[in-house]
């Protein structure tokens, strides 16, 4: 799908513009050995990290149905204290960034989702596997030539039916959302390894999965706290 302080950027980016105005090969009945369950979609928390060239930043999941929290660690993986969080209503078509420092929010604007105008993609869904937090995932690769860029992705399938429709809604403009989108029948798959690399193999990013919880997450989670008031007013 960022630095650091992205998510502390768009609060005011987003702000200043309302002022002006996110065949196969792989065995279908392989659900992750974690999960049984084929018919609920997946709910739980999913923490991740992103490392860069000089930089490393840490995400964390929170999926209840149609739900998402995202949130932006400071220094850790684990820690308590956030930078910010985005709250995703994937039913409602809606977004909303939070920043708990400052106890302020604001809806951030949707836009239509464009493909990509570089169509030169090739997609490969291999049957090569291995096991990553308890999860079989198989490596699908998605290249583009003219962009100078291949991605890796090792994938799983536990009814996460939320990710597609984030990546659609959050609408992102980065390689790692916008070539996994390019990948036929990803509904219900997730990747727990992303690696970005240059077509001399040089890497560009990493994202890592690094911890999935399943547990029932309360609803809470996903609304705005009553002592948060708008940016926009």
């Amino acid at each position: 799908m960022i630095k650091r302080a992205f998510l502390f950027f768009i609060f005011f980016w987003f702000y200043s513009l309302l002022i002006i105005a996110q065949p196969s090969n792989i065995n279908q009945n392989n659900k992750g050995s974690i999960n049984n369950d084929q018919t609920k979609s997946f709910e739980g928390s999913i923490k991740f990290i992103q490392k860069m060239f000089n930089d490393t930043n840490y995400y964390t999941y929170h999926i209840k149905n149609n739900k998402v929290r995202l949130d932006v660690h400071e220094n850790c993986n684990d820690c308590e204290e956030l930078e910010n969080s985005m709250l995703f209503d994937l039913n409602k078509k809606t977004i909303t960034a939070i920043n708990p420092s400052r106890k302020l929010y604001i809806n951030v604007p949707t836009k239509t989702f464009a493909d990509p105008l570089s169509k030169n993609f090739k997609i490969i869904k291999s049957k090569n596997n291995k096991k990553i937090q308890g999860y079989k995932c198989y490596q699908w690769r998605v290249k583009n030539i003219s962009e100078n860029t291949e991605i890796a992705y090792w994938v799983t399938e536990d009814n996460f039916d939320f990710f597609e429709d984030l990546l659609y809604l959050w609408n992102r403009s980065e390689k790692h959302a916008l070539y996994f989108l390019q990948i036929p029948d990803i509904k219900g798959f997730f990747p727990l390894l992303s690696v970005e690399r240059t077509a001399l193999r040089e890497q560009k990013m990493r994202l890592e999965v690094v911890e999935i919880i399943k547990k029932p997450i309360d609803n809470i989670v996903f609304e705005i706290p009553k002592t948060y008031r708008s940016y926009d007013h």
